[in-house]
């Protein structure tokens, strides 16, 4: 998984690469002003144990998480089953959903803390 940090101003953000824009987007709208939240993800992700799982769910993300994987999903995604979309309508969601695993999204945290020390 690729991804960079930048600062401006004080102001962290960070772009991953095309598959993971989830994960950069969960970033900047849920996290990156909110310190513990960052810590609370981190320390989840490093306590979970065979077969648990796990979900934090945030304003525009909810982030789904067991000891392999870790599901990043915009919340506005949860349609209603009944919703009947256009036939050949495909939803656009490489913004809105991104997979990872877990010891890389520990990774992505743990540069985060490193880049802003």
């Amino acid at each position: 998984m690729d991804f960079q940090f930048t600062s401006y101003l004080g102001n962290v953000s960070v772009k991953c690469s095309m598959e993971h824009i989830a994960l950069a987007n969960w970033f900047n709208t849920e996290v990156r002003s909110n310190p513990q939240a960052i810590l609370t993800a981190l320390s989840t992700a490093q306590q979970l144990v065979e077969n648990q799982e796990t979900r934090l769910i945030g304003a525009e993300y909810t982030l789904f998480l067991n000891t392999d994987e870790v599901i990043i999903r915009a919340n506005n995604l949860m349609m209603e089953s009944d919703e009947i979309q256009e036939e050949d309508f495909h939803y656009y969601d490489e913004e809105s959903i991104a997979f990872c695993g877990t010891p890389d999204f520990i990774h992505f945290l743990q540069a985060y803390i490193d880049f802003i020390a």
